[in-house]
């Protein structure tokens, strides 16, 4: 019997194959909502809590497996929005990702202290399954970082597996532009001649 969804995730957007957004080939889940308010917040229109997209995290997660799949994605990268404001619909979604044998990256606004010493139990079992956790309040006007989100001071970079280590972190490209059918998505870190092509 499948197992019945009791709390919604709220999903604002995905991308199958991006190399910007975590190690390797991955899938992207954007959710949607987050409080925390970063100065010169990169996904300022993924902040409100409002119903984007609701769907139940067991469902989601196995069609996101089989997108994986489908596409050689060697992961899912989970970001936003705030993925541990939606910790407990995000649990069965992880567990779900790990146990088909692929890797889960998330990204916060959070400090990794704030997380990692968290009392919530939602908080807590959402970690015990990602592999790699990118933490610290994203800030637009901060220019020490080379290209990438790991070269970012205000992040850190915690290892919660073994699935990775810092040789997995080296790779030329630090933007994307996803051109679909009705949309042109940005990822990844774009510069002032990326913003001026556009």
């Amino acid at each position: 019997m499948d197992q019945i969804d009791d709390v919604l995730l709220n999903v604002a957007d995905i991308a199958v194959g991006s190399y910007t957004n975590g190690p390797g080939k991955r899938l992207v889940v954007w959710v949607q909502g987050c409080t925390i308010n970063c100065k010169g917040c990169f996904n300022k229109k993924l902040q409100p809590h409002i119903a984007k997209h609701l769907v139940g995290p067991v469902k989601f997660a196995n069609e996101i497996v089989q997108l994986c799949k489908k596409y050689d994605c060697e992961g899912v990268t989970l970001s936003g929005g705030e993925p541990f404001q939606q910790s407990r619909a995000l649990i069965k979604f992880a567990e779900i990702i790990k146990k088909n044998n692929l890797t889960v990256v998330c990204f916060s606004g959070y400090n990794s202290t704030t997380l990692l010493n968290s009392k919530d139990d939602s908080v807590k079992s959402f970690l015990n399954n990602i592999d790699l956790l990118i933490a610290g309040p994203f800030n637009s006007e901060n220019k020490d970082y080379k290209t990438t989100w790991f070269d970012d001071p205000n992040k850190d970079v915690i290892y919660l597996s073994s699935a990775y280590n810092p040789k997995d972190f080296y790779f030329e490209e630090h933007c994307e532009f996803i051109v679909g059918s009705d949309f042109i998505q940005i990822t990844g870190y774009p510069d002032e001649v990326h913003i001026i092509q556009l």
